[in-house]
């Protein structure tokens, strides 16, 4: 399970059943606080916690290894109607992969039909990415 990945990783620690406010949802406490540097507004917590509930806009196999399924929810939180961006070194630290271990993910996301396309605009310091016509 995800959750149990991250405890174990270190990035957040998930609270007793006792302590959980709703029935049958999960509390967490995230352990990493650079990870909420830049913190992100209240619109994008919102639209990730949605996404990491329900896979959309960009879904990928429950099976999915952890890091392609963590790497797929952050591309969700910044991929706005048919394409996505964010700055090269925020992703990474989001994703907690190098920039080769993320160059990978990409190529994998794209034989998966994940992606449609790729590409990091190094002058820039940008990764740019188009979901696949129907995943977004």
């Amino acid at each position: 399970m995800p959750w149990q990945e991250l405890e174990h990783a270190g990035w957040l620690r998930c609270l007793p059943a006792g302590m959980n406010k709703g029935q049958g949802g999960v509390e967490a406490q995230l352990l990493d606080a650079a990870a909420l540097a830049p913190a992100p507004g209240r619109t994008g917590r919102a639209r990730a916690a949605h996404w990491a509930l329900h896979p959309a806009p960009l879904a990928v196999a429950r099976a999915a290894p952890p890091a392609i399924q963590l790497t797929v929810l952050v591309l969700a939180a910044h991929t706005a109607a048919d394409t996505g961006r964010t700055d090269a070194e925020n992703l990474t630290r989001l994703c907690g992969l190098s920039q080769t271990q993320l160059d990978d993910l990409f190529d994998r996301l794209i034989r998966a039909n994940v992606l449609e396309e790729w590409n990091c605009d190094g002058d820039a310091g940008e990764v740019h990415w188009k979901p696949r016509q129907g995943t977004a």
